[in-house]
């Protein structure tokens, strides 16, 4: 780590230094550290942190807690929709091999 040798004092709001907080935990990092890195991030020098993915029990919470994007009858639409693409491909592919087959 760099040696700090500039100490600075702000004033912030709340949300923000609960932000800071929350984020120093998911980076596992100081909170000065949380805000060196907002500021390169920022100014373009830095490029995000990857999220941490979630657990397959984190993914089943998710979804027993939260309503899906879509309906059953929207998802089993969009189901046959891209069923029916994809034989498509299987139709046009088969085309191509028998004008290979024939002589």
């Amino acid at each position: 780590m760099a040696t700090m040798t500039v100490r600075s004092t702000y004033a912030l709001d709340p949300e923000t230094a609960l932000t800071i907080r929350e984020l120093a935990t998911q980076w596992n990092a100081s909170q000065a550290e949380v805000i060196r890195r907002s500021v390169r991030i920022a100014a373009g020098r830095e490029s995000l942190p990857a999220k941490p993915k979630m657990t397959a029990a984190q993914v089943i919470d998710h979804w027993r807690n939260n309503p899906p994007p879509r309906s059953l009858e929207e998802t089993e639409r969009l189901i046959a929709e891209v069923r029916a693409i994809r034989h498509e491909g299987d139709e046009l592919y088969s085309e191509k091999l028998d004008r290979f087959r024939q002589p």
